[in-house]
């Protein structure tokens, strides 16, 4: 059944704004990247895979959002939160937003809270044998650290793998499970990942349940 009038100009639309949030983000000088039009048709698949309205809330300001985080935040987030907003995906999964109103979403503040829990982790097993550390290597390389992006209440972290000199849009996806005992690392941006958790493309210990239909909804923050 072909779908109303109204239906195809209410998706007209919503494509229009979203490719418009997208190149309102190069006006800052940044490169204009290749995969843009991959990316957006991510984006896109993704609205229409979870039903997400478009975001009519206070626009996020990226760059002192940058300064707190300690580190550029890569550009198909800073478009994936503009279009979308913080919200819940499915019945757990939050997409957290820099300074987002209702706390439970606020990326910075979240973040924060939890470098200071693993600061205390990785301190306490400083002196344990390297088999019983949760500390991922890769933490121990110059430069490199976590930036949190989305979490759970069940008690799981996505973080990019951020590191100095080199672009965010290469840099990798590490899912930490409760309480740290648990990493694992996946490529591809954050739009492409969770993409491909919710077809059902990329294999996680934790994640998997994404590809369930129950839980392909987006419900706003606050």
């Amino acid at each position: 059944m072909h779908g109303s009038t109204t239906d195809r100009q209410n998706t007209e639309f919503d494509f229009v704004w979203l490719r418009a949030v997208w190149w309102a983000l190069d006006m800052d000088g940044e490169a204009a990247d290749r995969n843009d039009g991959g990316r957006m048709r991510d984006l896109e698949e993704i609205r229409d895979i979870l039903g997400v309205p478009p975001y009519r809330g206070a626009p996020t300001d990226w760059e002192a959002a940058g300064q707190a985080l300690g580190a550029t935040i890569p550009r198909d987030f800073r478009t994936l939160v503009d279009a979308f907003g913080p919200g819940m995906i499915g019945n757990d999964t939050l997409l957290l937003q820099p300074y987002a109103t209702d706390q439970d979403y606020d990326q910075v503040l979240i973040h924060q809270e939890r470098m200071r829990g693993l600061e205390i982790t990785w301190e306490d097993e400083t002196h344990s044998p390297p088999e019983f550390r949760a500390k991922p290597a890769i933490f121990d390389e110059p430069g490199v650290r976590p930036v949190l992006w989305a979490c759970s209440g069940l008690g799981f972290y996505l973080y990019w793998v951020a590191r100095p000199d080199t672009d965010p849009a290469a840099w990798q996806i590490a899912f930490e499970s409760a309480r740290g005992e648990d990493w694992q690392f996946h490529s591809g941006t954050a739009t492409s990942f969770l993409l491909r958790l919710l077809r059902g493309r990329e294999s996680s210990k934790y994640l998997d349940y994404l590809q369930n239909v129950e839980q392909h909804s987006f419900t706003p923050a606050g």
